[in-house]
Order: C-alpha cells, then sequence, then structure tokens
C-alpha cells in the first residue's frame, strides 16, 4: 500500500467510512497527519474573491439545498446549535451557553461544522477562516459578508452592521478583563460577555441563540472564540484547562460527521487544536500541549473561593440609563487591602439570578468605583468587564432550557485603586452601550429591562499544585 498522505487522508474522509472507523485515527491525530495542520485565517486579510471565502459559499449553496432532516444540511447544523422548531431530532439544541462548557462545546461544534464544509465544497485544505472583533480591531462586518449578492449575506442583521456604517462598539468586545483570571471557570464564563456582545450587535439571525446559526457570519464569529481560548493559555503565568476534573473532561456530546454519521467527543480529545483536530490560527502563537490523565509539566494553580459577604441590594434593573449601587468599603477594607495586592488572590464580583423576560439587545459596561468625572473606557481601572445576555437569564427561551445568568467580575485593579483614594465606598455602575455608527455610539434601545437578583463578593485564593 503506498504511503498515506495528508490531502489523500482527507479526501478519503469525505467518502463513505464509518465513524467507527474515523474514530481512533481522528482521536489519535498528532500521530495521523504527518504534513503541518491547516491554517484558520483571518478573515479581514481576505477579499471576495479569496478561495476559502468562494468555497465557503460554495458550501453553503449546497448544504442550504439538503433537507432539513440531513445531518450535513445548513437548517440542521444549526439547530444543533438553536432552532425555534418543535421538531426533536438527535443534538438539536444542545449548545452549552452559561456553563462551564461553552469553550469546549464550541470547539467541538466548529470542528464538525468545518468537516462538512470541506466536504461540501470539495475542497480537502478548507479551514474556517476568523474574525478578528478581538483583541484585534476588526470592528466591522467583514466586507465580503456585506455583499448583498453573495452567500455570505443575510438581510437578518443590524442594517447599519450590514451596511458598513455600524461598527461594534470596543468596549462592548474587550475581552481584557476575561484575560486577566488565571483560574479557567473564569475566563471561559467571563469570555461570554464580550461573545455575547458581537451577537447582540450584529443583531437578526445573531441575536438570540435559537437562530443564530444561521447567519453564514455565525461561525466565522465562533473561530474567533475558539482562539481567544488558545491565546488565554498561551499567557501562561499557571492558565491551565480543568484536566483534573473528570465533570468537565468526561462530559460528551453528539455530533456528526461530513457522512452524516453519529460521532461522540469529549474535551480529552480536543485540548491540543494541532495536533489532535489538524488546525491552528494565523498568526497564533505556539499551541500550549495539555494532556488528561497526565501529570502537567506545567506549573498550575488550585483555587478556592469563600464569600466575603452577600451585598444587600436595592432592585436592580438595568436600562437605557446607566445604574449603580454602592459597596461600602468601611467594614470589609482589612480583609480585601492584602487580596488587592496579591498576584494569586482575586477578590470577586459576582451576580446571580441576572435574567430578563426576553433578548435586551443591548450590552452593559460593568465599571467599579469609577470617579466622577472619569472617562469611561475599557482602558480605566474602574472597567471590569460587560454584561451581555445570550444564552441564560432569557425567559423567552425555555425551549433551549432556561437557567438565570452568572456573571464573575476581578475587581482587583478596581478596588484597589478605591483603596488608594481613601473612599469610603465604592459604586457598581452598569452603563448601556450602543454600536457605533460612522464612529460614534448611538444611544441603545432596551427591548426588556434586565433584573438582577443577587450579588456577592467573594475572595478566590490561588495556590500552586504541589
Amino acid at each position: 500500500m503506498g504511503k498515506t498522505t495528508r490531502r489523500k487522508f482527507l479526501a478519503a474522509s469525505g467518502t463513505a467510512v464509518s465513524a467507527t472507523l474515523l474514530g481512533p485515527l481522528l482521536f489519535k491525530a498528532d500521530k495521523a497527519f504527518a504534513s503541518p495542520a491547516l491554517v484558520r485565517r483571518n478573515v479581514g486579510a481576505m477579499d471576495a474573491s479569496d478561495p476559502i471565502l468562494l468555497s465557503y459559499r460554495k458550501a453553503i449553496t449546497a448544504m442550504q439545498a439538503r433537507p432539513t432532516t440531513d445531518p450535513t444540511s445548513w437548517a440542521y447544523q444549526a439547530a444543533i446549535h438553536g432552532t425555534l422548531s418543535s421538531a426533536v431530532h438527535t443534538s438539536w439544541n444542545t449548545c452549552e451557553h452559561g456553563t462551564d462548557f461553552f469553550w469546549s462545546w464550541h470547539r467541538m461544534y466548529l470542528y464538525w461544522f468545518e468537516r462538512i464544509v470541506r466536504k461540501a465544497c470539495g475542497d480537502p485544505c478548507w479551514a474556517l477562516p476568523y474574525w478578528n472583533w478581538a483583541p484585534g480591531s476588526d470592528l466591522h462586518l467583514p466586507a465580503p459578508f456585506r455583499d448583498t449578492a453573495s452567500e455570505l449575506y443575510t438581510v437578518n442583521r443590524d442594517p447599519a452592521i450590514n451596511s458598513g456604517a455600524g461598527s461594534l462598539n470596543a468596549i462592548a468586545v474587550s475581552v481584557g478583563s476575561s484575560f486577566a483570571f488565571t483560574n479557567f471557570y473564569n475566563a471561559n464564563s467571563s469570555v461570554q460577555s464580550p461573545h455575547g456582545s458581537v451577537h447582540i450587535e450584529v443583531n437578526g439571525w445573531m441575536h438570540d441563540v435559537p437562530t443564530a446559526a444561521q447567519d453564514p457570519i455565525f461561525y466565522v464569529h465562533h473561530s474567533n472564540v475558539d482562539r481567544l481560548w488558545n491565546l488565554w493559555l498561551a499567557q501562561g503565568g499557571g492558565r491551565s484547562d480543568p484536566v483534573f476534573d473528570a465533570a468537565w473532561t468526561s462530559k460528551q456530546y453528539t455530533f456528526f460527521d461530513e457522512n452524516g454519521n453519529t460521532v461522540k467527543m469529549n474535551a480529552c480529545q480536543i485540548l491540543r487544536a494541532a495536533q489532535q483536530l489538524n488546525y491552528v490560527y494565523e498568526g497564533e502563537p505556539p499551541q500550549v500541549l495539555q494532556y488528561c490523565k497526565r501529570r502537567p509539566p506545567w506549573p498550575f494553580w488550585r483555587f478556592e473561593r469563600e464569600i466575603l459577604l452577600r451585598l444587600p441590594i436595592p432592585p436592580v434593573e438595568l436600562k437605557a440609563e446607566p445604574v449603580s449601587f454602592p459597596i461600602d468599603l468601611k467594614e470589609i477594607r482589612g480583609r480585601i487591602a492584602p487580596v488587592v495586592k496579591s498576584q494569586t488572590d482575586t477578590l470577586l464580583l459576582e451576580l446571580d439570578e441576572v435574567e430578563a423576560d426576553k433578548q435586551p439587545g443591548v450590552v452593559w459596561a460593568v465599571y467599579v468605583g469609577l470617579p466622577a468625572g472619569a472617562e469611561a473606557d475599557a482602558k480605566s481601572p474602574s472597567f471590569v468587564g460587560t454584561l451581555a445576555l445570550f444564552g441564560s437569564g432569557i425567559r423567552s427561551e425555555k425551549r433551549h432550557g432556561y437557567k438565570p445568568a452568572h456573571f464573575v467580575y476581578s475587581l482587583n485593579r478596581a478596588a484597589q485603586a478605591s483603596l488608594k483614594a481613601n473612599a469610603e465606598s465604592m459604586l457598581v455602575t452598569f452603563v448601556p452601550l450602543g454600536i457605533l455608527i460612522d464612529g460614534k455610539p448611538s444611544r441603545p434601545e432596551v427591548n426588556s429591562p434586565v433584573r438582577i437578583g443577587k450579588v456577592t463578593l467573594s475572595i478566590e485564593r490561588g495556590k500552586q499544585a504541589q
């Protein structure tokens, strides 16, 4: 038998091969692939004639022509993420939002979607591009997706975003506060807000979980979200996937390969994207190699959390005007002073029972201790992140599995600034954000107020594992 090249393997995987036979090869891909990994490129560097986008368009046409019951159809793949249909099919409405499995589930989902597109377009080396909305500055919808004659376009978006006059709000999609976390679970939770901000500000289909994946930009957006996972790990400092948490590593999900066969996957099979899934991102640093069931060669941390206090708050509703509530520092100053200066401990603000009757359609910037008259932007030490409801906390999406939303923010920088200023209290302030129109912030319209039920201050202590 002749030597199996990477191209021959990929081409063969487009034929009717059973998932049972593919499985052992797929998930030992670090040994199966002898050639360099496929490269997921920055869509911002592509024009409409780029072969990657032409192939994507070809695949969309082919997949949209297939019946909804075909697992390789556009409709079925979108329904895996979410759907308004009352029909029941394998894996529909199984996406993870507001959970510890957000990053991992979406990586699996994109991987199998990418394989389906690869076969549908006939290009065995096709790789899903990414929209670099953060930590880059590509805040406009990529131009090829605004072409009304293209399969990449849909009228189901904000008209200003579709025309190019509108762009994402840089504060809404900032990931700096998410990247500051060392604890995987906090980072995975925090990054869901800027991710949700993109959904909300693109609007239309992207606005809601049950329709989001019908928009071709969805997958390109989530390619960047997946890339952020790699970039977060690459910062080092003890950042690690929770490879010793059996609940995280063993949870299994069902998807479909390019031939419509069911396949099952868990987190241990996706930790090393280049080795296991055969892709890298254009311009990314070397991927961090992590393993299940093996003591890591890298320093990592274990985290213990203790509740400092539960804040008695007045009813908090987020609407179209900024709203605040105070944190009294007089009684806790002595306890938090060493925490906010620590390299291993974190003062956390946690918001629970956050909900709205329907998608609010707005993102809020969250500031803690913002001085009067100070500029409210993502560079301020008072900026702790954003609040964007997407996938949890929305009562109208009960079919998807309703649960209140939870948000966590690090207060170390903000609290340290307030203590230095000898402040007796610090205000937690929520500022609604609108998309930019011709470079200027627009006034957002809130479709449904957001209610915050509980507020907790916690101390999370990091300890390097022995």
